[in-house]
């Protein structure tokens, strides 16, 4: 069969090859102009893809040069003896590097690397006349080593395609007049116009107008949405409606989506266990392998004893994993959850502890009206309601948008103030409809010489003592109400604890700087474990430490800076601060949308990557075992070892890739 292919390469290698250079001079030249243009908006990932094409190229013109010498050394065999000497030249020419990578390993590395059997393969080939199997051996490792480049080069293009397709013009605002500019002319501080439609090419803060935009790109968010003066905006992200003026923060490659491509690049260079072991094992195998071809050689004959060597365990899994890695990392990224270190992958199955932060983590940054107090029968909880949101409706902290929310949500009227006093951490002070009215804490109450009622009082300490806020109103210096908050706990926390615990995780615990009360009540809510109250953000990562040192290995759920201490010392740390801190974030996964919704897609798209890299390994394993058992049995000879062992190795690549085929999407 190989003379039948190599008779069949020669030909078509030999009559193409001038036609194949010219094309590959052209298409080299085409793809260094595309990214020349592309080098204009990204610099740095232009940077990369040209440095891929370039690798790509000299991998072609390998794989086409061992082409035409598979096809001379079949010929040489079966027919024309005088081009031995020949192809002799071309195999050695073309075969040095492999035999350069087996003496490095055993006279500098000084170690036994599967590289070997590789190079010894060959050698015995030529030393038994076995031009063509030679041959065919060269020329199937440079088609590993293509296929391994072309298929990275997809990785790198289908993250690319994702976050990296930044527009190069941008609609910029100069004397009232829209003029167009391209991108990499862009200042910070410039003032810039997105229509409806159009690409935001810049990170930036809108300064005026309104948008519907469609950032699922950056954040894995479904629905699109609105956005107005004061709100951040992304590069890559798009206008579904409106028009806003983006003052510029940032262009380039130091735009968030360029970030996140940075940062799977860099997470991409991890090894999966599976892969790392399968070329441990690999490489173990060598010195076993070479003594099992000599028994071959001694039992049955030279024949079988190549059909040994020539066993390969490690080449498939070299090529098959990272191909699986980079595809996973890329449909992750794309469906809001960034994982920064791929070592995830890899722990995440022996985590035995996830602690949730209880701030901004279990609970929304909003709290919620849990109730509302009169001090007297001369205001109603209407009455302290409206007169307390039209104090608080210039502000926008939480205690603000959630008194603002009970008001608009039970269809109040609020007029319009215009002049209001704020004292910082304290109250504010403003006049309604001819009233002096005073909301903010007791201490403010306090610092103005308002008496605060017993009924108030009371009330006050109760809500204290649960872990909740006050909020007290005064009308003209005599306390009317208090409105009580509480955290509002996340709609989607219930389904992740019961998520976890179906997954395996021993125990979940909430880690608080809340008083004991109310950490016991959400934890008892939401069925979790076990609760740590009164801690304060310096104390966190004692406890993460704590579990470790009872022999845990500890997932740490955080809302980004304030948890950094604690999340740096976990085995896996999650942020769910979203995609505008991911710079900072000191997290190896990012929930982007800021919720908790990917957590079961954490999980299902690291069992799909372990399965998959699993799946690629026994593909390998299997033929070369049965190569090694059938050669012994004079079953299997060096023709078919050769085309079963790297039949089933580029099989398990085309594995590795099916991450690409899949339609794999978190649900959410």
């Amino acid at each position: 069969m190989i003379h039948l292919i190599g008779f069949f390469l020669a030909g078509t290698g030999t009559a193409a090859a001038p036609y194949i250079k010219k094309a590959f001079k052209k298409i080299k030249k085409a793809r260094l102009d595309e990214e020349e243009i592309k080098e204009e908006v990204n610099e740095g990932t232009a940077l990369l893809k040209i440095n891929t094409e370039e690798d790509s190229d000299i991998g072609v013109k390998k794989l086409t040069l061992s082409t035409g010498i598979l096809g001379v050394a079949t010929i040489a065999q079966f027919s024309i003896v005088w081009l031995t000497p020949v192809s002799l030249f071309l195999i050695g020419y073309t075969s040095a590097n492999i035999i350069k990578e087996a003496t490095t390993a055993i006279f500098v590395d000084k170690k036994v690397k599967v590289d070997i059997l590789d190079a010894v393969v060959i050698s015995l080939s030529i030393l038994f006349g076995q031009f063509a199997a030679a041959a065919f051996m060269v020329w199937i490792l440079d088609l590993a080593d293509i296929l391994l480049e072309k298929t990275k080069r997809k990785s790198e293009e289908y993250i690319t395609d994702i976050f990296g397709k930044q527009a190069r013009f941008a609609w910029l605002l100069v004397d009232g007049q829209e003029i167009e500019v391209e991108v990499k002319d862009l200042q910070k501080g410039d003032i810039i116009v997105v229509s409806t439609g159009e690409q935001t090419p810049v990170d930036g803060i809108i300064m005026e107008g309104e948008a519907m935009i469609d950032q699922q790109s950056l954040t894995g968010e479904a629905a699109p949405v609105d956005k107005s003066s004061g709100d951040n905006v992304f590069a890559t992200t798009v206008l579904v409606s409106g028009k806003i003026e983006v003052q510029v923060q940032e262009t380039g490659e130091e735009t968030l989506a360029s970030k996140i491509i940075q940062i799977i690049n860099e997470a991409s260079g991890f090894q999966v266990k599976i892969q790392s072991s399968g070329e441990k094992f690999a490489d173990k195998m060598t010195l076993p392998t070479l003594g099992l071809g000599t028994l071959g050689c001694a039992t049955v004959g030279p024949n079988a004893m190549l059909a040994i060597i020539n066993a390969d365990y490690g080449t498939g899994i070299r090529v098959a994993a990272p191909i699986a890695l980079l595809a996973s990392l890329g449909v992750a990224a794309k469906n809001g959850l960034l994982i920064k270190d791929s070592k995830v992958f890899e722990v995440l199955q022996e985590i035995d502890v996830v602690l949730f932060d209880k701030t901004g983590t279990l609970t929304t940054d909003t709290p919620e009206i849990s109730d509302i107090i009169s001090a007297n029968s001369n205001y109603s909880t209407d009455d302290i309601l409206f007169y307390t949101a039209t104090a608080e409706q210039k502000f926008t902290h939480p205690i603000a948008r959630a008194i603002l929310e009970k008001a608009k949500k039970i269809g109040m009227t609020l007029p319009k103030n215009q002049d209001s006093h704020y004292n910082v951490g304290l109250g504010i002070e403003v006049e309604v409809n001819k009233k002096i009215i005073k909301v903010g804490s007791a201490r403010y109450m306090e610092r103005e010489n308002i008496i605060i009622p017993d009924i108030i009082a009371m009330a006050l300490e109760k809500a204290q003592s649960k872990g909740q806020t006050g909020i007290l109103t005064a009308i003209d210096n005599h306390v009317a109400g208090m409105i009580e908050l509480k955290s509002t706990i996340r709609a989607e926390a219930a389904q992740v604890i019961s998520d976890l615990k179906r997954e395996g995780i021993k125990e979940i615990i909430v880690i608080s700087g809340d008083h004991e009360a109310p950490t016991k009540e959400l934890a008892q809510e939401l069925g979790i474990d076990r609760y740590f109250a009164g801690v304060l953000p310096h104390e966190k990562a004692d406890y993460v430490k704590l579990l470790q040192e009872e022999g845990k290995k500890v997932m740490m759920v955080g809302d980004g800076i304030n948890d950094s201490a604690a999340l740096s010392y976990a085995d896996i740390a999650v942020s769910l601060k979203g995609a505008s801190t991911i710079a900072v974030d000191v997290a190896d996964v990012i929930f982007m949308d800021g919720s908790l919704k990917n957590f079961q897609y954490l999980f299902d798209i690291t069992h799909t990557l372990q399965q998959n890299v699993q799946r690629s390994f026994y593909l390998v394993a299997i033929p070369n075992t049965l190569c090694i058992v059938g050669a012994f049995m004079g079953v299997f000879g060096f023709r078919g070892s050769l085309i079963l062992n790297n039949g089933f190795n580029l099989i398990a690549a085309g594995n590795g890739m099916l991450p690409y085929t899949k339609k794999q999407t978190n649900g959410v």
